[in-house]
């Protein structure tokens, strides 16, 4: 064996005997142990965006550094929901569900292998199933969020970026979108030029924000169920169309990701659907839109003659500020109850033109903070970027045979600047208000501050006992435009006021 031979294994025994001698002897002292130590992560969220036709297992790595100059210990690497949990773990060979004193050494790293096993047809399982990796060190936790589809369903998930700019050309906002006919049949859309239709075989679940295109209308059936993920927004651009038409027995449905009891009444679980200004002959027809921050935002439109939007047997309930927010747009509305909002649940702000027949607003909101805001507002101003009023008139605002109530003292606001239109009309209503009375044209026939009776306004139940005034006291003229009532019933002569035709419990549907 030569001298330079012998050397090299020399140096190889020494560096092999001493390495095995610092790894041996490392004390507590030797670790990094401060609280404001935190891991650095390959991602912060890993999302399988595998849709599954199959039993379905994926698996994914994680990469997790430690940057300090000297080694840390991590107590315990865990899943949140334990060995409940559709996911498993391979913490360096280790698959146990809870790992116990992992080292990562200086400015070092590790691989967590991460698997989910989801059979997509059980129907039982969440729309998104999430989880998260919790790490346990120095007397704190950090997470890896995890998410895979829990159900055979279509996915419209945000992969575009839009920026909006100052005059600087600096970036101000952003949002993540994808389009309404991306994927095409994949995500269950038919295309037909600029028609598009999604199909309701399977739930459409929204991750991130998702646009109707201009010159695009999208058409949503009967039964299609639509999920979205929270801060979802769905916009309907200038120029675009969205036509929701369901059916007395299948409405179209809008709401959040979670549908377990905790959660099926919850407000604020997503965005809000957003009629841009320009957009047009938007139609929702047997829709329930729950659950979300502002049920419809409904901007101006080019010219007061073309509806906004057109509502009839609709429900907008649970949302955490507003039910319908109008800032100039043009809304007719019938058989439409709106219910249990944060702030008000109709405001129609800086102008428009509006009609109401048949609509129940009502208000018995019981979350987290005394509402203190009215049932419906009417606005002819708004304050620009300025703080300067500018007038915007509403030039037509029409109720008839509604019902507008709640909680408050007073559930009616007319804010009115001088130099503007603002003209509404009342026709037996029922209102809960110190600020209007009979005094014809503007209000006509109603009857104030009695109580509706309804059936059970706490679980959202608005249809009207036995003892009502509002039975048989609305307008008999729009029997023949609307005959039947949110729920398909037959309104008798004379109708009863509200969204709700009164029957027998036992005849009701």
């Amino acid at each position: 064996m030569n001298n330079s031979l012998r050397y090299l294994i020399y140096l190889i025994s020494f560096f092999a005997i001493t390495s095995f001698g610092f790894s041996s002897c490392v004390t507590e002292e030797d670790y990094a142990d401060s609280s404001n130590i935190n891991l650095k992560f390959s991602n912060d969220t890993i999302r399988f965006d595998t849709v599954f036709t199959t039993l379905g297992s994926v698996t994914k790595q994680i990469r997790v550094y430690n940057n300090e100059n000297k080694p840390l210990k991590i107590d315990r690497i865990r899943l949140g929901a334990g060995a409940n949990s559709f996911y498993r773990l391979n913490v360096d060979g280790n698959t146990s569900l809870v790992v116990n004193d992992v080292i990562i050494n200086a400015k070092d790293s590790m691989f967590i292998f991460v698997r989910v096993t989801i059979n997509p047809n059980n129907q039982s399982n969440p729309l998104l199933v999430s989880d998260s990796i919790i790490f346990s060190f120095n007397g704190k936790e950090q997470y890896i969020q995890l998410e895979a589809y829990g159900q055979d369903a279509y996915y419209h998930v945000a992969d575009k970026w839009a920026y909006t700019y100052d005059d600087a050309g600096n970036k101000i906002d952003s949002i993540n979108y994808s389009l309404a006919e991306d994927k095409g049949e994949l995500s269950g859309c038919i295309v037909n030029g600029n028609s598009l239709e999604w199909k309701n075989d399977k739930p459409h679940v929204i991750f991130g924000s998702l646009i109707v295109n201009s010159n695009k209308t999208l058409t949503i059936n009967e039964n299609t169920k639509i999920h979205l993920n929270p801060q979802s927004i769905l916009f309907v651009l200038p120029n675009a169309t969205l036509r929701a038409n369901g059916s007395t027995q299948n409405n179209v449905v809008f709401q959040g990701m979670r549908k377990d009891d905790y959660y099926s009444e919850l407000p604020g679980q997503w965005g809000q659907i957003w009629f841009q200004a320009g957009s047009k002959n938007n139609v929702l027809n047997n829709v329930t839109i729950k659950n979300g921050t502002i049920g419809l935002i409904v901007d101006s439109c080019v010219t007061n003659d073309i509806p906004t939007v057109d509502i009839q047997n609709t429900i907008i309930e649970n949302m955490s500020i507003y039910g319908i927010l109008s800032r100039g747009g043009n809304i007719n509305a019938a058989n439409t109850l709106v219910q249990n909002t944060g702030k008000e649940t109709v405001a129609l702000t800086i102008g428009g033109k509006y009609q109401f027949v048949f609509c129940t607003f009502a208000n018995y909101w019981s979350y987290n903070s005394r509402r203190s805001n009215s049932t419906l507002l009417l606005q002819n101003y708004y304050y620009d970027a300025d703080n300067n009023i500018q007038l915007r008139p509403i030039t037509e605002c029409n109720f008839y045979n509604t019902i507008i109530y709640g909680t408050n003292e007073d559930e009616i606001t007319i804010d009115k600047k001088d130099g503007a239109e603002l003209n509404y009309m009342f026709e037996s209503c029922i209102l809960l208000t110190n600020s209007l009375k009979n005094e014809p044209p503007l209000v006509s026939n109603c009857i104030f501050n009695r109580d509706p009776l309804f059936n059970n306004p706490q679980d959202g139940d608005f249809r009207i006992k036995a003892t009502s005034s509002a039975i048989g006291s609305g307008y008999s003229s729009w029997n023949a435009v609307y005959p039947n009532d949110i729920i398909g019933n037959f309104r008798q002569y004379p109708p009863t006021i509200g969204a709700y035709e009164y029957y027998p419990i036992a005849t009701r549907k």
